[in-house]
């Protein structure tokens, strides 16, 4: 018989096939989580200036201009862990926020409408990207903790540090969806306008790196940057930068997440 004559298969056969194995599943999502990952690490544009720059612009501002900070600070020498902190959340924020990116240029390309038409599980290109920008995320944030801990600057203990870590690499999953959602719904040619838009009054307003004055000082609480700081630091145990409650901060860190995330969702499930 003629190919092209052959009749399509039934639906209801379709329907009635057994699901992919638990083993075959998890496979499937982490093999894309793996080449959307690699796939970003091999994009310079991508990975060297967030895996790189906030290292050198902890260095840069945490060690060189601001050293001797300590002597002229209300809080003494202790800013220094206020700063390594807040130029630590700057390395988790970064791939979260950006991430949005790659997915407008999927979108530009027609590569989603792709990689939805094949036999991918549900979500597995969202919780790829999600996964990706929490690697990235990792990578940056230790270079900035090696650098903190080389210039000899911060008095944190290892157990501080390690929780701080964590919690900072966890929190790239708000971003990811602020980024997730900037990404379906502009082109790959804006993203990065619009992340920037984004992310640039994020960190500088939070007052994470610079005194804000009294006018402004009020308003942290609008950012989702400030909260993670917060959680990082309430978390770790250092009270005295804990503004806020942790639980308080975890809150609006799951509100943007779960607000963000599921109108990316929707936006990708009704447009693509």
């Amino acid at each position: 018989m003629n190919a092209a004559l052959a009749p399509l298969p039934d639906r209801t056969m379709v329907a009635d096939r057994a699901p992919l194995p638990l083993s075959r599943l998890l496979r499937a999502y982490v093999m894309e989580m793996r080449y959307e990952t690699l796939g970003a690490l091999r994009t310079p544009g991508f990975s060297i200036p967030f895996v790189a720059m906030p290292v050198v612009i902890y260095v840069l501002f945490g060690v060189v201009i601001n050293g001797q900070a300590g002597d002229h600070s209300e809080f003494g020498p202790a800013i220094a862990n206020y700063l390594f902190a807040g130029f630590s959340v700057l390395a988790a924020v970064m791939p979260g926020i950006f991430s949005g990116v790659i997915l407008a240029q999927e979108r530009d390309g027609h590569l989603h409408k792709l990689k939805r038409a094949m036999p991918l599980p549900p979500g597995a290109t969202i919780i790829a990207k999600v996964a990706m920008a929490m690697f990235v995320a990792a990578l940056a944030v230790t270079l900035v903790f090696a650098a903190a801990l080389i210039a000899g600057k911060i008095t944190l203990t290892p157990a501080q540090i390690a929780i701080i870590g964590a919690v900072l690499i966890v929190g790239t999953i708000p971003f990811s969806a602020i980024g997730l959602l900037i990404g379906s719904l502009s082109s790959g040619s804006a993203a990065p306008a619009y992340g920037n838009l984004v992310f640039l009054p994020m960190m500088w307003l939070s007052g994470l790196f610079i005194p804000l004055p009294d006018s402004l000082k009020t308003w942290v609480i609008l950012w989702p940057s400030f909260h993670l700081d917060q959680l990082a630091l309430g978390l770790a145990g250092v009270a005295q930068f804990t503004f806020i409650p942790p639980a308080l901060a975890a809150g609006v860190l799951v509100g943007v997440t779960v607000l963000c995330g599921g109108l990316a969702m929707r936006r990708l499930a009704r447009v693509g």
